[in-house]
Protein backbone atom coordinates (compact mmCIF):
# COMPACT_ATOMS: atom_id res chain seq x y z
CA UNK A 1 0.00 0.00 0.00
CA UNK A 2 0.91 3.27 -0.59
CA UNK A 3 1.64 6.14 2.09
CA UNK A 4 -1.86 7.94 0.57
CA UNK A 5 -3.85 5.17 0.51
CA UNK A 6 -2.60 4.32 4.34
CA UNK A 7 -3.26 8.62 5.28
CA UNK A 8 -6.67 7.58 4.20
CA UNK A 9 -7.27 4.03 5.99
CA UNK A 10 -5.56 5.90 8.87
CA UNK A 11 -8.05 8.56 8.47
CA UNK A 12 -11.48 6.70 8.12
CA UNK A 13 -10.60 4.92 11.25
CA UNK A 14 -9.81 7.74 13.38
CA UNK A 15 -13.16 9.10 12.56
CA UNK A 16 -14.92 5.96 12.88
CA UNK A 17 -13.73 6.01 16.14
CA UNK A 18 -14.93 9.61 17.10
CA UNK A 19 -18.17 9.18 15.93
CA UNK A 20 -18.07 6.32 18.30
CA UNK A 21 -17.35 8.15 21.06
CA UNK A 22 -20.19 11.24 19.91
CA UNK A 23 -22.98 8.29 19.42
CA UNK A 24 -21.82 7.24 23.09
CA UNK A 25 -22.24 10.44 24.49
CA UNK A 26 -25.51 11.19 22.36
CA UNK A 27 -26.73 7.85 24.36
CA UNK A 28 -25.71 9.23 27.40
CA UNK A 29 -27.30 12.47 27.31
CA UNK A 30 -30.47 11.02 25.96
CA UNK A 31 -30.86 8.48 28.83
CA UNK A 32 -30.15 11.62 31.11
CA UNK A 33 -33.04 13.56 29.14
CA UNK A 34 -35.50 11.16 29.14
CA UNK A 35 -35.12 10.36 32.85
CA UNK A 36 -37.68 11.37 34.97
CA UNK A 37 -35.06 11.07 38.30
CA UNK A 38 -32.42 13.04 36.92
CA UNK A 39 -35.08 15.57 35.41
CA UNK A 40 -36.88 15.62 38.97
CA UNK A 41 -33.40 16.58 40.48
CA UNK A 42 -32.44 19.01 38.09
CA UNK A 43 -36.17 20.91 38.12
CA UNK A 44 -37.84 19.91 41.64
CA UNK A 45 -40.79 22.90 41.40
CA UNK A 46 -41.49 22.21 37.89
CA UNK A 47 -42.37 18.57 38.95
CA UNK A 48 -44.40 19.27 41.86
CA UNK A 49 -46.12 21.77 39.80
CA UNK A 50 -46.68 19.17 37.26
CA UNK A 51 -48.10 17.03 39.93
CA UNK A 52 -50.54 19.40 41.84
CA UNK A 53 -51.90 20.35 38.50
CA UNK A 54 -52.61 16.76 37.42
CA UNK A 55 -53.78 15.63 40.86
CA UNK A 56 -55.84 18.81 40.90
CA UNK A 57 -57.21 17.62 36.91
CA UNK A 58 -58.00 14.13 38.09
CA UNK A 59 -59.66 15.17 41.53
CA UNK A 60 -62.22 17.19 39.61
CA UNK A 61 -62.91 13.94 37.67
CA UNK A 62 -63.67 11.97 40.27
CA UNK A 63 -65.24 13.98 42.89
CA UNK A 64 -68.94 15.32 41.94
CA UNK A 65 -69.96 18.76 42.16
CA UNK A 66 -72.12 19.93 44.38
CA UNK A 67 -75.22 21.89 43.37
Amino acid sequence: MDPKSEQIVKHIQEKREALGDNLAELQTRVREAVNRRTYFSRNPWAMIGVSALGGYLLSSLFIPRRR
